[in-house]
């Protein structure tokens, strides 16, 4: 086929429609979701108990819909089933706009769980992979930053909407912005280059350019596909309940909330940049240097995230800057290891089941700090465990790679 060449802009299109999706389900959907629960639990006299199962419910609807997303996308096709994905985020802050009890606000979570698997990292990672040949990694890295830019400015602007209208405002409002996500996916997304008439971007590498080099071993034994799932799942508990507690561990140790505030503002930022950067190392260093980038950075954010307890408002900067650019480890890392050691003809169904462990380590150590806290009195303890677990992650995952080459 000759038109490739000439339309390379279509498969970026699709890039920056997997960004919008992100946008919506991950970033509104569920990282700025911490914004409302305070709320939630006080205007409904919710016990800590009952704020804790919404979000948990939502983890169950999440791991139930990654168990037959790849079946469903390989039936309807990815545009559908990431558009329709961004449209039930889109019901779930419509629900949650009008719950008035417990029950309602669980249905409006376990909409949003099944919205963020639909829309999420396993479509998006099949999408990039069908579209792009060739800077790959970069693609899924700027498609995945799409979740941190909502996390720079949702924040401020939800709160204040809340603040000046009602809670249910603020949801309304974020249902409307996702909706239109939804459209303008279903507007960009294809479900492959094959049905345009094209050919994945770069699949004519021009003479003299570098080809990011695959994975062209045929799969894992047993033995190491188990201890692969078991570096994503240690992996889940940094990228999921590290992540979602650092406001308490920062507060809990004598930091302001406005403080705190600003730092997750710009970690937003930090992780948006972290994704595209490390797509980058991906694509020209190899994926060896890769996963050291992006394991290294994080290894680092956990242990300064660890001395939370020292004065000062230098440290807690650096740990969140750090943090991060090692976020990358839960969209931009799993992908590459699918294509890596699962091999190119396993890819999809080794993206599945890589994002099924990572997502089972956040389901699993969730509990984990509120538990210790209680137990210990304070967050530390949970980030120096969280940083012996990636640790370890990074140590399975070289070890597969290097019996690889």
């Amino acid at each position: 086929m000759t038109s490739a060449p000439h339309r390379p802009h279509r498969a970026w299109l699709v890039c920056l429609g997997g960004a919008l999706a992100l946008f919506a389900v991950m970033g509104l959907g569920v990282n700025v979701f911490s914004i409302y629960q305070p709320e939630i639990i006080r205007l409904n006299q919710f016990t800590d108990a009952q704020g804790s199962w919404i979000t948990t419910t939502r983890s169950l609807f999440i791991l139930a819909a990654l168990l037959c997303v790849n079946q469903l996308c390989a039936r309807v096709g990815l545009r559908l089933v990431m558009t329709l994905g961004v449209f039930l985020v889109g019901a779930g802050c419509l629900c949650f706009a009008c719950a008035g009890s417990f029950p309602v606000y669980c249905l409006a979570a376990a909409l949003t769980g099944v919205g963020y698997c639909w829309a999420g990292m396993v479509p998006i990672s099949l999408s990039i992979g069908r579209w792009f040949h060739h800077h790959r990694s970069l693609a899924l890295g700027l498609a995945s930053a799409g979740s941190g830019v909502s996390t720079v400015f949702a924040p401020v602007l939800l709160t204040r909407l809340m603040e000046r209208r009602g809670m249910g405002s603020a949801f309304l409002w974020e249902g409307v912005v996702v909706f239109l996500c939804g459209a303008l996916v279903w507007l960009l997304v294809r479900n492959s280059p094959a049905q345009m008439g094209l050919e994945p971007y770069g699949e004519e590498v021009p003479s003299g350019a570098p080809e990011t080099p695959r994975g062209q071993a045929g799969g894992l034994t047993a033995g190491r596909r188990a201890l692969l799932l078991l570096a994503a799942l240690l992996a889940g508990a940094a990228g999921g309940p590290g992540f979602s507690h650092l406001t308490m561990l920062y507060t809990s140790s004598g930091y302001s909330s406005l403080y705190v505030a600003a730092l997750l503002s710009y970690l937003g930022a930090a992780v948006s940049l972290g994704k595209i950067l490390c797509g980058q190392i991906y694509d020209r260093f190899g994926s060896l240097r890769g996963n050291q980038f992006t394991f290294g950075v994080m290894i680092l954010a956990l242990a300064l995230c660890c001395l939370a307890p020292v004065s000062g408002a230098v440290l807690p900067f650096v740990a969140i800057t750090a943090y991060g650019m090692g976020m990358s480890i839960t969209a931009v890392a799993p992908a590459q290891w699918a294509g890596d050691l699962y091999g190119e003809d396993h890819y999809e169904s080794g993206v599945r089941t890589i994002t099924v462990a990572y997502t089972g380590g956040i389901f699993v150590f969730g509990p984990l700090p509120g538990v210790l806290a209680d137990w210990l009195g304070g967050y530390v303890p949970s980030y120096i465990l969280f940083t012996l677990f990636l640790l370890t992650s990074f140590l399975i995952v070289q070890g597969l790679y290097r019996q690889r080459a």
